[in-house]
C-alpha cells in the first residue's frame, strides 16, 4: 500500500512538474517573440509587455495551447516544444524583418502570399544575425535536454485523446470572441511609447502573437454591419449609364510609378543633380495634384486597385469584380495591363483578369523570354508604346495600365556613384545619405523615361492622355531615419506630418490631339484626392460621365475627396471626424462600395444585346 501511495505521489508530482514545464516553456517562447515584435531592439517596449497582464495572457495562451496540443498528439514533450518554437519564433523573426524593410508587420494574410515572401527574402538580403543564431542553438539544446531527461508520456490512449478533445474545445471557446474583440485589442499596449496614428506601431505595442492572431479577423471577408443591399441598389439606380461619344474617345496610358514622390517640395531638400527636371516640365502642361494614399513604403496593391476600381475597402478579388477597366471594355477599348516582374506577385495574374483586362503582360508570360533581368523604366516603357501601336493598327482605342518596378526598395547604403543627386550637407550621415542618393538616382532615370514616353505621344496623331502617379512614399532607412535626416516631419498627429507620410503626386498630360478632342488645355491644378478618386477626377475633367458607380463617386467626392484611416478631407479641409451630414454620406458610400465590390454586374454591352 505504501508502495502504491509512493507511486501515486511520484506520478502526481510528475504530472504537476510537466504542467509547470509546459507553462515555463510557453513563457520562454512568448518572451522571445517579444524580442522580435519591433524592427529594432526596444528595451522600453520589451519591458512594457510584461507590465500589461492582459497583453501577456493574450500572447501566452496561443503558444501554451499549441504546445500542449502537440504534446498530447505526439505524446512527447520535446516534440511539442520543438514544433512551438519553430513556428512562433520563426514567425516573429519574419515579423522583425518585415517591419525593418517595409514598416509593415507580419500578418495572417501574408501566409497566403508565401511566394512574395520568398521573393522578398532574396531581394532584401535577409540573413540571421549572430544573436539570432545563438538563440536558435539555445532552443535546440533545450529540445535535446527535454528529449533525454523529460520523456514523460501519458500511458492511457483514452486519457490522451480525451485531453486532446478538451484542448480543441477550449481553443474553440477562447479563439471565438475574446481574441477578435476590437475593444480588448485596443485596450492593450503602452500607447505612450508609440505614435497612436501608426497602425504598424499599434501592432508592435501589443507583442507579436496576439496581434498576429487578431489579424485573422482582417483576412476574411466579414459582412458589413448594417449592410443594406436594397438601399445601395436604389441609390445606384438614380444614375444612368453614359457612353463616350466617338469624337471624345482618347487613348489612356496610366503608369503607376513605384515609390515615386517629388521631394523638391520639401524646403530643406536640395539637389546637386535635379532628378525632377522633366517631371516638372510635364507637370506645367498637365492636370496635376497629389494623391493622399493609405500606405507607406509598401503595400503597392492598395493604391493600384483603388485606382482601377474606385474602392477604399477592398474585397478579396477571388472572382469577376466591377472595375473602371470594364467600362473601357464596354466602350470598345482594348485594355492591357503590364508589369515587368512576376505575375503571381499580389496574384495579379488572376486578379487583373477578374478586373476585366483583355491581357496582362508580366515576367513569366512575356519578358522572361526576351531577357532574364527585370526591365528598368526606360526600356519597359517601350512595351507600352508597342501595345499602343498594336491597338492603333487594329483601329481600336487603347487603355493601358502599367506598374513600374525600377525604384522598388530597399536602397543600398553603399556608395554607388560620385554623382550627388542629393546635395551633400555636413550633418548628413553616410549611410542615410547613400540610401537617399541611390533612390534619387533611380528617380533621375525614371524622369528621363517619362520624358521619352510623353515625347513619343506628343508626336502622335492619335489623341492620347498619359497619367503618371506614385503608389507610396519610399522606404528611406530603418525607422524612417532618412526622412529624419532630411528634416521631413512624419508625425501623423499633425496635418503636415500626415501629408508628408501619405502624399504622392499625379499628373495627367494630353497631346494636342487629345486637347482638341476633349476641348481642354490640361494646364490645371487638381485636387488632393484619395487614389480611389483619381479615375473619376480624370474622367470628370474629360467630360465623360461614365457608368453609374463612376457618377456616384463623382458626386461623393464633391463633399469628401480624401478617405484615410487618420484623416478625411471634407469640403477642402482635413479632419479626423466628419460632420454629421458628411458622416451619413460616408456611411452610404461604405454600404454602396460593399454592394458594388461584391456583386458583379453584367457588362452594359451584354445588357444592350439582350
Amino acid at each position: 500500500m505504501i508502495k502504491n501511495i509512493f507511486q501515486f505521489k511520484n506520478k502526481l508530482i510528475e504530472k504537476i512538474f510537466t504542467v509547470f514545464v509546459l507553462l515555463a516553456l510557453s513563457f520562454l517562447i512568448m518572451s522571445i517573440t517579444f524580442i522580435f515584435s519591433s524592427s529594432a531592439w526596444n528595451m522600453p517596449m520589451f519591458l512594457s509587455y510584461f507590465k500589461d497582464v492582459k497583453l501577456m495572457i493574450m500572447n501566452f495562451i496561443p503558444i501554451f495551447l499549441f504546445m500542449t496540443f502537440i504534446y498530447f498528439l505526439s505524446n512527447r514533450l520535446w516534440v511539442g516544444f520543438l514544433s512551438s518554437w519553430v513556428l512562433f519564433v520563426t514567425m516573429s523573426i519574419v515579423n522583425k524583418f518585415k517591419l525593418t524593410f517595409r514598416d509593415e508587420p507580419f500578418s495572417f494574410l501574408d501566409i497566403t502570399l508565401i511566394k512574395e515572401s520568398m521573393e522578398m527574402k532574396t531581394k532584401y538580403h535577409i540573413h540571421l544575425t549572430r544573436n539570432m543564431i545563438i538563440l536558435i542553438i539555445g532552443l535546440i539544446i533545450i529540445t535535446v535536454i527535454l528529449k533525454i531527461f523529460l520523456n514523460y508520456r501519458i500511458s492511457s490512449k483514452k486519457k490522451r485523446w480525451s485531453l486532446l478533445a478538451f484542448i480543441c474545445v477550449l481553443s474553440a471557446i477562447i479563439f471565438g470572441k475574446p481574441y477578435f474583440n476590437d475593444e480588448t485589442y485596443a485596450s492593450v499596449g503602452d500607447k505612450s511609447l508609440i505614435n497612436v496614428w501608426s497602425e504598424s506601431q499599434q501592432y508592435q505595442s501589443k507583442g507579436f502573437i496576439y496581434p498576429f492572431t487578431y489579424s485573422i479577423k482582417g483576412a476574411k471577408d466579414i459582412k458589413l454591419e448594417g449592410y443594406d443591399e436594397s438601399k445601395a441598389k436604389e441609390q445606384l439606380g438614380r444614375y444612368e449609364y453614359q457612353n463616350i461619344s466617338e469624337e471624345k474617345k482618347v487613348n489612356v496610358i496610366a503608369v503607376m510609378l513605384e515609390a515615386y514622390n517629388d521631394f523638391s517640395k520639401f524646403d530643406d531638400v536640395e539637389f546637386g543633380i535635379d532628378p525632377y527636371k522633366n517631371f516638372h516640365e510635364i507637370q506645367k502642361e498637365s492636370l496635376h495634384g497629389n494623391l493622399v494614399t493609405n500606405i507607406f513604403a509598401g503595400g503597392t496593391i492598395n493604391t493600384e486597385r483603388a485606382f482601377l476600381t474606385g474602392f477604399y475597402g477592398h474585397p478579396k478579388y477571388l472572382k469577376n469584380t466591377n472595375s473602371f477597366v470594364r467600362y473601357f471594355n464596354e466602350q470598345g477599348y482594348r485594355t492591357e495591363a503590364m508589369h515587368p516582374i512576376y505575375g503571381w506577385f499580389y496574384n495579379r495574374r488572376n486578379v487583373n483578369e477578374y478586373l476585366g483586362f483583355d491581357s496582362f503582360d508580366f515576367y513569366e508570360n512575356k519578358y522572361q523570354a526576351i531577357r532574364e533581368t527585370f526591365y528598368d523604366d526606360m526600356e519597359f516603357f517601350d512595351f507600352i508604346i508597342e501595345g499602343y501601336e498594336n491597338s492603333k493598327n487594329d483601329k481600336q482605342p487603347y487603355f493601358n495600365f502599367s506598374v513600374t518596378y525600377q525604384n522598388h526598395g530597399p536602397y543600398s547604403s553603399e556608395k554607388y556613384s560620385e554623382d550627388q543627386y542629393l546635395a551633400k550637407k555636413s550633418h548628413y550621415d553616410d549611410e542615410n545619405y547613400n540610401i537617399i542618393n541611390n533612390y534619387l538616382s533611380g528617380i533621375y532615370r525614371t524622369d528621363a523615361a517619362m520624358k521619352k514616353l510623353v515625347d513619343y505621344f506628343r508626336n502622335e496623331e492619335e489623341p492620347t492622355v498619359v497619367i503618371f502617379f506614385g503608389d507610396h512614399n519610399p522606404w528611406l532607412g530603418e525607422g524612417s531615419t532618412g526622412y529624419d535626416m532630411l528634416g521631413i516631419d512624419l508625425d501623423m498627429s499633425s496635418e503636415e506630418g500626415f501629408l508628408n507620410y501619405y502624399e504622392t503626386p499625379y499628373i495627367v498630360w494630353g497631346n494636342d490631339e487629345a486637347k482638341e478632342a476633349l476641348n481642354k488645355d490640361f494646364k490645371v491644378q487638381g485636387n488632393a484626392i484619395s487614389p480611389m478618386f483619381l479615375m473619376p477626377e480624370v474622367l470628370q475633367y474629360f467630360g465623360w460621365e461614365g457608368n453609374e458607380y463612376m457618377q456616384y463617386l463623382t458626386d461623393f467626392k464633391a463633399s469628401i475627396d480624401v478617405v484615410n484611416r487618420v484623416y478625411f478631407k471634407e469640403n477642402g479641409k482635413y479632419t479626423p471626424e466628419l460632420s454629421p451630414e458628411n458622416q451619413k454620406k460616408y456611411d452610404d458610400f461604405v454600404n454602396m462600395e460593399y454592394y458594388y465590390s461584391r456583386n458583379f454586374l453584367q457588362d452594359k454591352s451584354q445588357n444592350d444585346s439582350n
